[in-house]
C-alpha cells in the first residue's frame, strides 16, 4: 500500500482546526513578540522599510511589528482561518496592517521588494522536504532588496533534548522502518489533541548547506536561550531554537 507523503494540503490543515486557530488568536494577546525576536529585530531591522512577516499565523509577530513601530508590514500565511483572524484583531485595534492568504514557495510579490523578511517560530521547517524548503529560501532571497535581512528560526537536531528520539529513529530509518509520509531523516510528525503537526529538525550543518546553496550570507545563528532569557509563556508556547539572521549579498 503506498503512504502519502506529507503534503501542502496536511500543513494547510494543521493550521484550520479550531484549537489550533484559537491557540494562535490567544498567542497575540498574551505572548506577543518574544524578547528574543525583539531583540534580533531592534538590532538589523529597520522602522522605517517594508517588512514581510511569513507564516504569520494570527498575527502574533505583525501585531508585535506594528507596535514597535514598524507600519510597512504585510503578512503571509497560508491558513485561511488564521488570515481571518489576523485581519479581525488588526481591525479590532485600528491597526493599518495588510494580511494574505499565500504560498512560501510561490509568493506572489515583485523582485526587490523588502528590505526584511521573517519566518517565526520554525515555520520554514514545517515545509515537507528539503527541494521546497530550498525554493522558500530562493523565493524569499529573490523578494528581499540588496543588502536584506532575513530571520528565521529552526530546532536543532543534535540538541541534547532530543538525542534519544532521533538516535532510535536513525535506527528505523537505516532498517527501512521509519514513517512512509515522511520525506527524510530529520522529519518529525507531532501528534497533539486534535491536530498532526509536520516539522523538520535540522542539524546546524544543514541549515548552513542549504543558506549556502541559496546565496545567503549567514551573519548570525543562536540559541534563543543564549541570547536571552524568556517567559514562562513563551517557553510553554516553544522549546528552545535557534534564531538565524542572514542577508542578501
Amino acid at each position: 500500500m503506498n503512504t502519502r507523503k506529507v503534503d501542502t494540503e496536511f500543513i494547510r490543515k494543521s493550521f484550520t482546526t479550531e484549537k489550533t486557530v484559537s491557540d494562535y488568536t490567544r498567542a497575540v494577546k498574551e505572548i506577543g513578540l518574544w524578547e528574543s525576536e525583539k531583540i534580533m529585530i531592534e538590532k538589523y531591522f529597520n522602522p522605517e522599510s517594508r517588512i514581510s512577516d511569513i507564516g504569520c499565523g494570527a498575527g502574533r509577530t505583525t501585531i508585535g511589528f506594528y507596535k514597535l513601530g514598524y507600519r510597512l508590514i504585510e503578512g503571509l500565511d497560508l491558513s485561511e482561518a488564521m488570515i481571518v483572524q489576523a485581519r479581525r484583531i488588526s481591525k479590532e485595534l485600528d491597526y493599518d496592517i495588510t494580511f494574505r492568504v499565500g504560498d512560501a514557495t510561490c509568493l506572489d510579490y515583485d523582485d526587490e521588494t523588502f528590505s526584511a523578511v521573517l519566518f517565526s517560530f520554525n515555520g520554514i521547517m514545517q515545509i515537507p522536504g528539503r527541494e521546497n524548503r530550498i525554493r522558500v529560501l530562493k523565493e524569499i532571497r529573490r523578494i528581499l532588496i540588496s543588502k536584506g535581512y532575513f530571520l528565521f528560526t529552526t530546532h536543532e537536531r543534535d540538541s541534547k533534548e532530543y538525542e534519544s528520539f532521533w538516535k532510535e529513529e536513525k535506527r528505523k530509518w537505516a532498517s527501512h522502518l521509519e514513517d512512509k509520509s515522511l520525506h527524510e531523516f530529520g522529519d518529525k510528525i507531532i501528534k497533539m489533541e486534535e491536530r498532526d503537526i509536520f516539522l523538520h529538525f535540522p542539524t546546524r550543518e544543514e541549515v548552513i548547506s542549504s543558506l549556502e546553496e541559496t546565496e545567503f550570507r549567514l551573519i548570525e545563528g543562536i540559541l534563543r536561550s543564549e541570547l536571552c532569557e524568556e517567559s514562562e509563556e513563551v517557553k510553554k508556547f516553544s522549546s528552545d531554537c535557534v534564531l538565524w539572521l542572514v542577508q542578501k549579498p
